[in-house]
């Protein structure tokens, strides 16, 4: 798979998927399945991992605003399955485990809650981390040559 089709798959699924789940907190405290204390602290714990995310993606857009179509990478199939389903498997877990708190059927308490909520941005963190660097951060323009470096063999500086 191309390399900017990939990205866009997977940066859409993450900035789309964390956007909506703050909005999905915002929602479900307005329909009371949150109080306003587990709402602020349920969106303070996943704020921070959503900025880290959308940062990198973000930085890469900018850096790679236009696209050469004959210096794109090709991604293996596998690279490209686990990129999408980790990422997938990732956002369901989080929407499943605010609605399942919000509709209290299976957490006994808030405390529960948060310990699910860090646990799996712990787990899945460790892995959607390796896949947004791979992709937004080691390949990145900026990152394969310094400044002031000059081309191999012309013995400028």
């Amino acid at each position: 798979m191309k390399q900017y089709v990939l990205k866009s798959i997977v940066s859409s699924m993450i900035i789309v998927g964390h956007f909506s789940i703050i909005i999905l907190i915002l929602v479900m405290y307005f329909r009371s399945g949150f109080t306003f204390s587990e709402a602020t602290t349920t969106i303070s714990i996943f704020l921070p991992i959503t900025s880290v995310y959308t940062s990198a993606i973000i930085k890469d857009i900018i850096a790679n605003k236009e696209i050469d179509q004959r210096t794109q990478k090709k991604y293996s199939l596998g690279f490209a399955l686990i990129s999408c389903i980790i990422t997938l498997m990732f956002i369901i877990y989080l929407l499943t485990i605010i609605v399942v708190k919000a509709y209290n059927l299976g957490i006994a308490d808030f405390d529960q809650f948060k310990a699910l909520l860090v646990l799996g941005e712990t787990i899945f963190a460790a892995y959607v981390g390796q896949i947004v660097h791979a992709m937004f951060s080691a390949g990145s323009t900026e990152a394969a040559e310094p400044s002031g470096a000059s081309a191999p063999g012309t013995g400028e500086r």
